[in-house]
């Protein structure tokens, strides 16, 4: 089970997965927000901190690629040092790496499996 204070922001344009995503890590015992867009997410960050960032790729307006370099980039090291967990459908190589290379901590490809996803999130956190 995780740690209640562990906080999580899940940013994903499909309020299906939004929903999907939050179930189940409200079930493992995260606390868990949401955002719809990279702008939106961006702006959460101004007002708190959390644990980990869930990020999808495809995003209208901000991909998640511009997001991520715009929190690497960020002069706050409490922001720019939050690990980042890239999760989405691009599952070619060269997605991979150029997540890897921006500064994501690790990534999942949709469609994943629910305790894949939280095995994945509880190595992250704990290497933190």
């Amino acid at each position: 089970m995780a740690n209640p204070r562990e906080n999580i922001l899940v940013v994903d344009d499909n309020q299906d997965i939004r929903n999907l995503v939050t179930a189940i890590l409200e079930n493992d015992g995260y606390t868990v927000s949401t955002c719809d867009s990279g702008a939106a997410a961006l702006a959460a960050l101004e007002r708190s901190t959390p644990s980990l960032i869930l990020l999808d790729v495809m995003m209208p307006q901000l991909s998640g690629y511009e997001v991520l370099e715009k929190i690497r980039a960020n002069r706050d090291k409490k922001v720019s040092g939050i690990p980042i967990m890239m999760i989405t459908a691009k599952s070619e190589i060269e997605d991979i790496d150029r997540a890897l290379e921006l500064g994501a901590t690790s990534y999942i490809v949709k469609p994943f499996r629910a305790v894949h996803l939280c095995e994945k999130i509880r190595d992250v956190l704990n290497s933190k």
